[in-house]
């Protein structure tokens, strides 16, 4: 929980003095998480809202068709202290100035597919794969190889920058500009997840 420093000066992280609703979102957490995983981890993310929204959309998959396609950074597996502030591109503390940094925090993808699957009997869970992967089976790398055959010099390293944003892995090797410019690959970081009605089968990139 949160509240303020005995001076009132600034917030600070306590323990709940007794059980709060959220306890039941880490029991079921924990439920699906391995042995292994929990010996390991010193604490757990869990984000109650996350499971609340997957429970909803496998109902509505179940009941009305379609799917769902997650893509975002993430773990499939226990988050462990994911979550930071950021503000003018540099790391600040979590509760410094409320409402002045971007936060940000894993998606706990097993998570979503235990929810998920645990909401209907109707639907299939498919991956997660990184989105390296999923982007590589939906033909990004051909995609790119035809527009580099008829584009500028400019184009083409807009081409590559953006091709390695999305498909790379840390910072890309044949950057010859500024270097706090570097293009970051995050084709690893980011993972791709599908939720559909078990009526309409495996989907392409996940067969």
């Amino acid at each position: 929980m949160v509240d303020l420093a005995e001076d009132s000066s600034r917030f600070r992280f306590v323990l709940s003095p007794q059980p709060t609703a959220s306890l039941i979102y880490l029991s079921k957490r924990c439920k699906w998480a391995s042995s292994e995983e929990l010996e390991k981890a010193e604490h757990i993310e869990v984000c109650a809202k996350a499971m609340e929204l997957t429970e909803q959309i496998a109902d509505r998959i179940s009941s009305d068709g379609g799917g769902a396609l997650i893509i975002d950074y993430g773990k499939n597996g226990l988050v462990s202290d994911s979550l930071q502030a950021i503000r003018k591109h540099k790391f600040v503390h979590i509760l410094n100035d409320p409402g002045s940094a971007d936060l940000s925090a894993y998606v706990d993808f097993a998570s979503i597919r235990h929810s998920a699957l645990e909401a209907s009997d109707d639907i299939s869970v498919h991956g997660p794969m990184t989105q390296s992967q999923f982007l590589g089976s939906l033909g990004i790398n051909f995609r790119v190889e035809a527009l580099l055959q008829n584009c500028t010099e400019e184009q083409a390293e807009s081409l590559r920058t953006g091709y390695w944003r999305l498909v790379g892995d840390g910072e890309a090797p044949f950057w010859e500009g500024p270097e706090d410019q570097t293009p970051i690959g995050m084709g690893t970081r980011y993972l791709a997840m599908a939720i559909v009605n078990k009526k309409q089968g495996t989907p392409v990139p996940f067969e």
